[in-house]
């Protein structure tokens, strides 16, 4: 018979390493963080004996005349970058001009050389020649690349030129107001090119001479001009697009916590720093000079918003808006009045023949009430339009000179900006007080302490370092 025996049961693995991770607990005191001294002395000791290879062999041989080389190669970029921006320039406005305008090649060889109109006729055969004359002259590889820069250079001016153009002016106050109008602009980019297609298409059937679609373009005319007249009259009357993107963008990203989620540098205690590698003295030097960027982008983003507001942006949009009014107004009724003398010439007395820049004439003196003795209205309709052209001519300008005198539009964007502003400095504070609590120091010591070590962001982390300097000191109750 077999004996009985208590056996125990052994735990499975995974619950020996739960049962460690979870409930094992260590009398022992743990070791006390290292002072940060001693931290950033270790950083520069590793960093200075295992220095980047940043100069190359040959370099080294001769650097006077590898500089010599490279400057020579940079200069002929340049010349070879500077002659397709000419060739680029040239294309693009051919395009934009054959698609917007018209044969224009064919006008000007009309009026300069008119016995060589027939060449256009063979446009195919001067691209064909003038491939061929580029396939002999330059290899695939700069062919190909010149062709893409050509073809992409409206990218090109909107991803490198201007932003270099904005970076080499180095005025945050430039960068962010031209950013601001931009983006204004932008904002009813939707909407202006619908009324833009509806305007066009109301001109064309007015234009057409046939009474349905002259009727039909008039009212068209007058719907979508009170359409974009109330648009614009319903946006200056809040703050611009720029700061209420900039609240939404801000608020949306401190809800998400994205800057609670990056990569925080751990602080190493009296044991563990002493089997410190070079590996972990970069880790915790770039990481910590992460930390000091943000708040520093942070800060120079507040004060970059602070200047916005302050500045002369708001100012431009309202003479951009009352400018751009005033044109659409003058060209709306350019063709409404037309279209009413298309209909019944009789509605206007003219003491001369009238064309269309007359009609553009009288609809700019109508503006405002004016009159002109080459056009006067006669007709009741003609004498409507004429008022609803006044009108909507004064309303345009009033609604203008009403935000501007109750100062309007200013406040709602001092009272948006004023909340972005004490949002982005109360996390910018947020983040210093943590960062001098961690490491013992204040954050212009901790630069200076990134700056020793030889960080590679030294140059961004100084300028807005400087850029930000009237928001370190600030706290989020302070008015500026």
């Amino acid at each position: 018979m077999r004996s009985s025996q208590i056996v125990k049961q052994r735990p499975q693995r995974n619950q020996k390493v739960y049962a460690r991770s979870a409930n094992f607990r260590d009398d022992s005191p743990s070791p006390p963080p290292a002072p940060s001294n001693e931290v950033w002395d270790l950083i520069n000791k590793l960093v200075a004996e295992n220095p980047s290879p940043d100069a190359s062999a040959d370099t080294r041989k001769d650097p006077t005349r590898r500089r010599r080389g490279l400057t020579r190669r940079r200069r002929k970029r340049t010349d070879w970058r500077r002659a397709l921006d000419v060739v680029a320039s040239a294309v693009w406005t051919f395009i934009v001009v054959k698609l917007f305008i018209g044969d224009l090649d064919r006008v000007m060889l009309t009026a300069i050389w008119p016995e060589a109109v027939w060449l256009l006729d063979f446009r195919w055969l001067l691209v064909l020649v003038l491939a061929a004359l580029l396939l002999l002259l330059f290899n695939w590889r700069r062919l190909g690349l010149s062709l893409a820069y050509v073809i992409g250079f409206p990218l090109v001016l909107t991803c490198w030129k201007f932003p270099k153009f904005l970076i080499k002016k180095r005025s945050s106050l430039f960068v962010v107001g031209f950013a601001g109008i931009v983006m204004s602009l932008g904002s009813k980019a939707r909407p202006f090119i619908i009324a833009l297609a509806i305007a066009c298409l109301s001109g064309f059937m007015i234009t057409s001479t046939e009474q349905p679609w002259v009727i039909a373009g008039i009212i068209a005319m007058v719907l979508v001009l009170v359409w974009w007249l109330s648009i614009t009259a319903i946006d200056l009357l809040r703050s611009t697009a720029f700061i209420r993107a900039q609240k939404k963008f801000i608020n949306w990203a401190l809800e998400k916590r994205f800057i609670d989620k990056l990569p925080a540098p751990i602080v190493p205690n009296r044991v563990t720093i002493q089997s410190w590698t070079i590996d972990d003295a970069r880790k915790f030097r770039d990481s910590t000079g992460y930390s000091v960027l943000v708040t520093r982008v942070l800060q120079f983003w507040a004060v970059c918003i602070d200047q916005y507001r302050k500045g002369p942006s708001v100012v431009l949009l309202n003479i951009f808006a009352t400018v751009g009014l005033t044109i659409q107004v003058i060209l709306a009724f350019t063709f409404i009045n037309l279209g009413v003398y298309i209909l019944a010439p009789a509605q206007f007395s003219s003491s001369s023949s009238t064309e269309w820049w007359t009609f553009v004439y009288y609809s700019a003196a109508g503006t405002y009430f004016g009159e002109i003795s080459a056009l006067a209205p006669v007709g009741s309709f003609a004498i409507i339009s004429k008022l609803l052209n006044g009108i909507l001519g004064l309303l345009v300008v009033g609604t203008v000179i009403l935000s501007i005198t109750l100062n309007y539009r200013s406040v709602r964007a001092d009272i948006d900006a004023d909340g972005v502003v004490g949002a982005l400095t109360e996390k910018a504070s947020e983040l210093e007080k943590i960062s001098s609590a961690q490491h013992q120091m204040s954050l212009r010591d901790l630069e200076n302490r990134l700056i020793t070590a030889g960080w590679g962001f030294l140059g961004i982390m100084q300028w807005l370092s400087n850029h930000a300097a009237g928001q370190e000191q600030r706290t989020p109750t302070d008015k500026s």
